[in-house]
């Protein structure tokens, strides 16, 4: 029994991962610009590309799932090479591609052929969760056995990030208008927790603060001399990816690494967003 593992560009795979992992399909969201839609594949559309468009030449951008036709298309696909597929989309509270999905899943094509996780995430855990999937495959596991596994990853993992301009949520439909111009007025940097669901949980006046306050949360949960902790760069300047490792180290941790945030994520935070996502070495060991 083959089992393929397939994903979609939440997961922030690059290039360069997509071909380290050629095995793995992933599946693109959509960028939009006006009446254009592009794969988010760094192909048709990459980080850069992105954050010309909304930096330097202040165009709007939005995002959306993948369409129900191009979702089929790499589904059939992909079971051309494989007996089952496991599909881990983009958390159901961030995109519907989760509920899309499982509409299409009850076509009788894809019966007891087409099993899907709600991940709950996004970024670097969605990430992790398709690398501790493809590695259990690897090993030999069947999918309620990796069904089980990830769902005991789910529990252990943290992740937080930081915007610093809060009139890209506003755009992207995310927080009001009004809301966004006060906050960037009174400098307020939200502090989201992203877990099952993004939550603010907080709110400081600087990155340097906000970024002291997810090392604060994140310390009193995780022991971090057994950590491996991933500071999430969401477009930022070389200072406060500097300003973070600093921190990190201070903290004790001894294994860390500067990881993108995905673009759909970044496309609704911006520029100068800064983060860190907590994987337990345990997981790391396994991929």
């Amino acid at each position: 029994m083959k089992i393929g593992i397939v994903s979609d560009s939440a997961t922030g795979f690059t290039l360069e991962d997509m071909k380290k992992y050629p095995e793995i399909i992933i599946i693109p969201l959509n960028i939009i610009e006006g009446e254009n839609a592009y794969d988010d594949n760094n192909i048709d559309i990459d980080s850069e590309t992105i954050r010309k468009k909304m930096i330097d030449e202040h165009y709007i951008l939005k995002t959306s799932q993948t369409s129900r036709g191009k979702l089929e298309q790499y589904w059939d696909n992909a079971l051309s090479k494989y007996d089952q597929i496991l599909f881990l989309p983009i958390a159901n509270n961030a995109s519907g591609q989760y509920a899309s999905s499982q509409v299409l899943q009850k076509e009788e094509k894809y019966k007891n052929k087409v099993h899907i996780l709600e991940t709950g995430a996004a970024s670097i855990p969605l990430k992790f969760m398709v690398l501790i999937a493809f590695t259990l495959v690897k090993n030999g596991k069947k999918i309620p056995e990796i069904l089980e596994i990830l769902n005991k990853f789910r529990k252990t993992y943290e992740s937080y990030i930081a915007p610093n301009d809060l009139k890209f949520l506003a755009r992207g439909g995310r927080l009001p208008m009004s809301k966004a111009r006060i906050g960037n007025f009174l400098r307020f940097k939200p502090i989201l927790r992203c877990k099952e669901t993004i939550d603010n949980i907080g709110r400081v006046r600087t990155l340097s603060k906000a970024m002291e306050e997810m090392l604060d949360i994140i310390t009193k949960i995780k022991d971090v001399t057994k950590e491996t902790i991933y500071i999430i760069d969401g477009w930022c300047r070389k200072d406060i990816i500097d300003e973070a490792i600093k921190k990190v180290k201070n903290r004790g941790f001894t294994k860390y690494k500067v990881e993108p945030l995905c673009n759909i994520l970044k496309t609704h935070t911006g520029n100068n967003t800064i983060g860190f996502s907590v994987v337990p070495n345990q997981w790391v060991k396994e991929v």
